[in-house]
């Protein structure tokens, strides 16, 4: 007779923070698609598909990053540790369902945060004014 062990349990997947300016604003993407779509950032994050609304998040996410932050579909896939093809698959998808109007502004809305999000993240910060007889150090 032999004893069945335990399954361990599976440790939900974490990515690190990411390092680069372009793979923040993925992540930054991310969150924000999580948070408008009701799921768990952990859930968009996961390696598994997960139920219908945390893939069309996840679709939505990378359709975001595709379009704002005008990335190829292999730069995509790779930020978000999928393959190339199912960042072009989400596309497709999310292109599909942008029929519905509902949806249609919901991805407006996130574009637009995201837009922002790129913006303040990518562009280079500007050094402040000097003031006359101010020496910089």
């Amino acid at each position: 007779m032999q004893l069945a062990e335990a399954a361990p349990d599976k440790q939900r997947f974490r990515r690190r923070p990411p390092r680069n300016d372009l793979a923040r604003v993925c992540w930054l993407v991310e969150a924000a698609t999580a948070a408008a779509f009701a799921v768990a950032v952990d859930k968009v994050r996961a390696p598994s598909r997960g139920s219908a609304t945390v893939a069309f998040a996840r679709q939505s996410a990378m359709y975001l990053a595709h379009v704002v932050l005008r990335l190829d579909f292999k730069s995509t896939g790779r930020l978000f540790r999928r393959d190339r093809t199912t960042a072009a698959h989400a596309c497709r998808i999310v292109e599909q369902r942008r029929d519905d109007p509902a949806i249609d502004r919901l991805l407006d809305t996130l574009e637009s945060i995201c837009v922002d999000l790129a913006r303040g993240i990518l562009e280079a910060p500007q050094a402040p004014p000097q003031v006359r007889g101010e020496v910089r150090r």
